[in-house]
């Protein structure tokens, strides 16, 4: 999947008709990548392919295909969607709005796997007591770890089951780190599942924690996590955002809005392929409806820290944008410097730059002045 295009390029360049079964263009792919990515022998690659063929009259066209693939090896593209294997309406897409440095870094960046990292449950042991091998410590966060490599499965690590650590990104770590929290101050967390920012602000204060999240299959999940990590929330709800009815107000609302998640393709190469300018589009129109609904439930004075886990700019500059009649924009690049996090801001927040182990995000921090 991570180079899909740059394989489709390669394998048409040697047929002469594209239109072939979806089955025989995987078992193409198979073998290209192998013969072109790995040190596996050609002449077993392609017999191996050969034998995936069920239907004879395809196991030529595979085997002549192959056999040029081995003898020609790596050819280098010209164009950035065949030689990063990116969807090619996305890198026009980004061209319009991203500084070109930033574009090639994504790109670079979502070419090889992303390692594992993990937050220290900094209620139960500091990260410099952790017993487990096969770690670094995070560059950014100070409450992350690294996972070079697992010996075993790690959600059966003694230290994930005694709620020590729990798994989640170094970007979404940072967030709750951004605020300062008062005792017994109320606080929403609207968009919760799977968890890991409510559970990460209940280990860092003392506020009574409001969670909520649109599908109920999730809930489960997130009570799993608040019992694993010795955590109680105020109140779990099960809600849509962006219609959520609430009887309290609210000093602090994380709004971790449901996106196109553009900014994961190094986890997940699969949503890059999925995803389109219309997708973009109908999620800011719901990101903005989420705000909006949750705007009248903030204290005045209170903060909505939005964030996102994509990289367009209708999902995320121009949703905050429409609510500057309203808010003032907290400027948070002095606490992102002292993470040592590199970011492109635009006035109203900030998106991340990709690193070794930081996703892109997208953070906001809001302050309300006006309803």
């Amino acid at each position: 999947m991570r180079k899909q295009e740059y394989l489709d390029w390669i394998i048409d360049s040697f047929l002469k008709k594209r239109d072939i079964p979806p089955s025989i263009r995987t078992i193409l792919r198979i073998g290209a990548y192998q013969l072109i990515f790995t040190n596996k022998p050609s002449y077993s690659v392609v017999n191996n392919c050969v034998e995936l063929v069920e239907k004879k009259s395809f196991r030529g066209l595979v085997n002549a295909v192959l056999r040029k693939i081995a003898k020609t090896g790596y050819i280098e593209p010209k164009e950035l969607y065949l030689k990063y294997s990116h969807p090619k309406w996305l890198i026009e897409y980004w061209k319009t709005f991203l500084p070109n440095d930033y574009l090639l870094k994504m790109l670079e960046y979502n070419q090889k796997p992303l390692k594992t990292t993990a937050r220290v449950n900094m209620r139960k042991i500091n990260r410099k007591n952790l017993e487990l091998e096969n770690i670094t410590f995070t560059p950014h966060s100070p409450v992350g770890i690294i996972f070079e490599r697992f010996e075993t499965n790690p959600w059966k690590l003694e230290e994930y089951k005694n709620g020590y650590i729990t798994f989640q990104s170094e970007s979404s770590q940072i967030i709750p780190l951004l605020v300062n929290y008062e005792n017994e101050e109320n606080v929403l967390d609207a968009c919760a599942a799977p968890g890991g920012k409510a559970t990460h602000i209940l280990e860092i204060s003392n506020v009574n924690l409001y969670v909520n999240d649109y599908e109920k299959s999730k809930i489960s999940i997130l009570e799993e996590q608040f019992e694993r990590l010795g955590l109680f929330p105020k109140k779990i709800m099960c809600k849509d955002a962006s219609k959520l009815k609430l009887d309290n107000l609210f000093d602090k609302i994380f709004v971790d809005a449901p996106c196109t998640s553009l900014g994961t393709g190094r986890r997940n190469p699969e949503v890059l392929r999925r995803q389109s300018k219309n997708n973009i589009l109908e999620l800011s129109k719901l990101q903005k409806k989420i705000v909006s609904n949750l705007w009248k439930y903030l204290n005045k004075f209170g903060l909505l820290i939005y964030s996102t886990c994509t990289v367009t700019y209708e999902e995320n500059t121009q949703v905050v944008k429409e609510f500057s009649r309203y808010a003032e924009f907290v400027d948070i690049r002095e606490k992102l410097e002292r993470f040592n996090i590199k970011y492109i801001w635009d006035g109203y927040g900030a998106l991340f730059y990709p690193d070794e182990t930081l996703t892109p995000f997208y953070v906001s921090i809001l302050r309300k002045i006006k309803e």
